[in-house]
Parts: C-alpha cells; sequence; structure tokens
C-alpha cells in the first residue's frame, strides 16, 4: 500500500511539471470544442518532452452500442492510426476500460498498444483479490435472485466486477432496481462498493477504484516532462480527469458538465483528433 503512495505522489509531481494546455477546471464546467482551441493545444504538444495517451474504448474508439457483446473489434482504419502511434518513441499508449482485459485483447488487436481491462487493474502488476473476486460471486447470485423479475436490467460478470445494466429499461426499472444495487453493496462492504457510469452500475472491490488511481501509477513511470493525455465519454472516465489538471482531458459525447477541458462530439471526431496529434508530434 505504501508503494501505491508513493506512485501516486510521484505522478501528481510529474503532472506538476507537466506543459499546460490551458487554465485547469477547478470541477465541472462545459468544455470548449477542442478543434476551436487547436492552435493553444498545438504549442503545448510542441512544448512537451514526451506523451503517454489514455483512450477510453467504448464511445470513445467506436460508437457505443446496445449490449458491450454487439460491439466489433475496431476497423482497420481505426487500427492503423493507434498501430502508428504507438510506434512513436516519444509516446506510451494505452486503451483503457472497464470491459475485461481478455475481451480488449479480442476488440483492440494492435501490436504496441498497451491494454487496461477494468478501469485500469487488469494489465497491471497487481494483487489476485482471491476474497474480493468470492465476494462479487455473491453479489452476482444476490443481484440474479432480486433483480430478475425487473424488466430490462441485466448483469454482467467481469470475474472481479460485476456490471448492472440498464440501457434502454424503462424509468421505473431504473427506480426499482437501484436502491437494490445499493443494499448488495452495502451488505458486502466494505470490501466492495459501487461506482456509476453511463446506463451501468458497477460493483467493484475497493481496491479498484476508478480509472483515476490507475492513471497515476503509470504516469509515475514516465519520465519528466511528459504530457498526460485522456479521452473517454464515460462517467467513470471524469475521475482520470479530475487527476490530470495539467494534462490534456477530452470528454466524448455531449456538452456536458464535465472535469475535461475539452469537448469531441463522437469516435469520428476522436480519429480527427488522433490524426491531427500523429501530425503534430512527428
Amino acid at each position: 500500500m505504501n508503494n501505491h503512495r508513493g506512485e501516486r505522489k510521484d505522478a501528481k509531481e510529474r503532472i506538476r511539471k507537466a506543459p499546460r494546455p490551458l487554465s485547469a477546471a477547478r470541477g465541472g464546467r462545459r468544455a470548449r470544442h477542442l478543434f476551436d482551441c487547436w492552435p493553444q493545444v498545438a504549442r503545448s504538444l510542441h512544448s512537451a518532452q514526451s506523451f503517454v495517451l489514455f483512450v477510453d474504448f467504448d464511445g470513445t474508439l467506436t460508437p457505443l452500442r446496445g449490449r458491450p457483446s454487439d460491439v466489433p473489434p475496431l476497423v482497420p482504419s481505426w487500427r492503423g492510426i493507434l498501430r502508428r502511434l504507438a510506434r512513436c518513441k516519444r509516446l506510451t499508449v494505452y486503451v483503457i476500460s472497464g470491459r475485461q482485459l481478455a475481451e480488449l485483447r479480442q476488440l483492440v488487436p494492435v501490436p504496441g498498444v498497451r491494454l487496461l481491462g477494468l478501469h485500469g487493474w487488469e494489465g497491471r502488476d497487481v494483487p489476485p483479490l482471491d476474497k474480493e473476486r468470492e465476494l462479487v460471486r455473491q453479489a452476482r447470485q444476490l443481484l440474479g435472485q432480486r433483480l430478475s423479475k425487473i424488466p430490462q436490467i441485466w448483469l454482467e460478470d467481469k470475474g472481479l466486477g460485476l456490471a448492472v445494466h440498464y440501457r434502454g429499461a424503462p424509468p421505473q426499472s431504473v427506480l426499482l432496481a437501484r436502491p437494490i444495487v445499493l443494499d448488495v453493496a452495502n451488505i458486502l462492504g466494505p470490501h466492495l462498493h459501487m461506482i456509476r457510469g453511463d446506463k451501468v452500475w458497477e460493483i467493484l472491490p475497493h481496491q479498484i477504484d476508478g480509472k483515476g488511481s490507475a492513471v497515476l501509477a503509470l504516469l509515475s513511470q514516465e519520465p519528466p516532462g511528459t504530457l498526460p493525455i485522456f479521452v473517454g465519454d464515460d462517467l467513470t472516465d471524469e475521475r482520470a480527469f479530475a487527476v490530470l489538471p495539467r494534462g490534456l482531458t477530452v470528454r466524448v459525447g455531449k456538452n456536458l458538465r464535465t472535469r475535461a477541458r475539452f469537448l469531441l462530439r463522437d469516435p469520428e471526431e476522436v480519429k480527427v483528433f488522433l490524426q491531427k496529434f500523429e501530425v503534430e508530434i512527428a
């Protein structure tokens, strides 16, 4: 545990020294469109010595679908962009997702891109959490029983985590399901907790507290002068935006209040950004 604290402290110091594109947000706000600010962003890119790029998968590299299993692997054009970026000596590329690592390997078959599953837990040197895995299994049994009669609420077993999806569910189903999920998380606490995503609640071990912690741990391994870049569309990405006050942070989707500095509307605009980024750092 002390080692993790040391990693976070080192990473925060590196972030403090990193180039700063624009003044940092002091809380949620409406972000500016990234391309409207491109001259400023480009100057920041030119002043950085190296880069680490974190990109979410669903809703960022590929459009959202009704169910995670409906999403196909990245198309060749996307794979080509990521492959070229991963070859850049000054850049480290991560795809960080709430999905399991095994799924990401099928969906992002790109050599050189580092994959992180379960919000950054899988794909790093971390404990196996055998006790917590058993508690997640118990949560799966309890929720399977208590949610079975609520329409359009369904469970996704992630091994070390459990996702309760309600995309497309009627409001009444959501109202009925939410207190049940909270109750089960409380029953099995303090080892488990619940985090909110886009039309999903996730029950996870308390050690898996979101993408922010994973980002800080990985940044501690990067050289001084590294500019962190994070692109994501989900509520779970807000934790990463929050720990990168001097990074280049981009929320994908509607112009909601966010801790990210910038906005892109959809995965197609993310593709354009990565192409422009490739040119700037060449």
